[in-house]
């Protein structure tokens, strides 16, 4: 027995050091993960009583942990929680620090006052697009426009009602719920390419007790969450599976897919259409689009009845944008759907695609989220683009 607890002994004293070095390898090579905290949160724990809830009935957003929740579940898709102040840090895209405050109306905005009547109030729906949780808010681009808009003739007032991991039913209904009280002169709905997706969950799955402390357990709980920090959780908005099986047959057929350098085969293209069609990809389906038709119809029905202008920037991803040949099915679809009701569009593809070549500073953090300089040239041209078309 005595030899036994030795050999036990023995191998637990292997195992323990063989995690000391790893946690050590651990945090000297590989970066900081990205966590959040709440800073602030004027009357958190007064809506939770009201609202017979627990922090950990909601669902998390890029660890914020207990005491604060910065995301959370509605029956109409996902929000931000208002009158909250939270601090990223290592974002995911860019791995910056970046301090995000958000209004009474759940807004990544500074609160709002009487409109001014010599500016235009410009509400801008959309995605992690148009949030842009990875910037300072000087920087993002509904902002931006803003900010340039003050140095010509007319100038703006934007409102950035953007929330991360959203789809245009949701961005309809924060329009509906919260949008048409801000007494808006334009809205506009910046379009991406997975907007018939519904609203997903973004969920940390994090280490608790001791293990909080350390960067080997959050590196491996998050590759339990499917090897990324964040989880995807589908919730009953998400696209049915047997439909989307059928829009992937679909779409399969009308782009016949092959693999290859995507960058120069536009089959290849389809490959990767298939490969990313929960996301990107269900854009180049009819029933997509059959899906979001009534949808950009009812803003426009809205934009009558309210009195304001109704305008779309579609955003491309960067497959299409460095593509050696032109793949927008998508973007001719929205123009289709859009000029049937009289809604103008600003196609940001056949721009990037100029553009980025000549660049010498990176557009681009990844597939879809443009970086600083990226969203300082994009901003002019919507910029340019509103004051045209309002």
């Amino acid at each position: 027995m005595r030899g036994l607890a030795l050999r036990v002994g023995a191998v637990l004293i292997g195992v323990i050091g063989a995690l000391i070095v790893a946690e050590i390898a651990v945090r000297i090579f590989l970066p900081a993960p990205e966590s959040a905290r709440v800073a602030s949160d004027t009357g958190f724990r007064d809506r939770l009583s009201q609202e017979n809830s627990n922090p950990s009935d909601m669902r998390l957003n890029r660890g914020v942990e207990d005491g604060g929740v910065l995301y959370f579940q509605t029956p109409s898709g996902m929000r931000l929680r208002a009158n909250t102040h939270a601090v990223i840090e290592n974002h995911h895209v860019g791995g910056r620090t970046i301090d995000l405050r958000t209004n009474s109306l759940g807004y990544r905005n500074r609160e709002l006052g009487p409109k001014d009547p010599n500016q235009k109030r410009v509400l801008f729906l959309g995605d992690s697009i148009t949030i842009q949780d990875y910037l300072p808010e000087e920087e993002t681009m509904v902002r931006l426009v803003e900010t340039k808009s003050k140095a010509t003739d007319e100038p703006l007032e934007t409102v950035n009602s953007g929330v991360g991991a959203i789809g245009l039913a949701t961005e309809l209904a924060i329009l509906m719920e919260t949008g048409l009280a801000t007494d808006p002169d334009v809205v506009v709905l910046n379009w991406y390419l997975n907007d018939v997706q519904g609203s997903e969950g973004v969920e940390t799955l994090r280490p608790t007790g001791l293990l909080a402390h350390s960067r080997l357990a959050e590196l491996l709980f998050a590759s339990i969450a499917g090897l990324e920090p964040e989880r995807i959780r589908e919730d009953q908005s998400m696209i049915p599976m047997d439909v989307d099986a059928q829009w992937r047959a679909e779409v399969a057929k009308k782009f016949p897919p092959k693999q290859g350098d995507a960058a120069f085969d536009r089959q290849a293209f389809n490959y990767r259409i298939q490969a990313l069609f929960f996301d990107w990809g269900s854009a180049w389906s009819d029933g997509a689009w059959e899906r979001m038709k009534p949808m950009i119809a009812e803003i426009k029905r809205q934009a009558d009845l309210h009195g304001f202008k109704f305008l779309i920037v579609a955003f491309p991803n960067v497959d299409q944008i460095q593509a050696g040949y032109v793949h927008d099915y998508p973007q001719q679809k929205l123009k289709e759907v859009a000029g049937e009701l009289g809604v103008p569009v600003l196609d940001l593809l056949p721009f990037l695609r100029e553009r980025m070549p000549k660049e010498t500073e990176v557009m681009y953090w990844d597939w879809c989220h443009p970086s600083p300089h990226g969203s300082d040239v994009i901003s002019e041209e919507i910029l340019k683009f509103v004051q045209k078309e309002s």
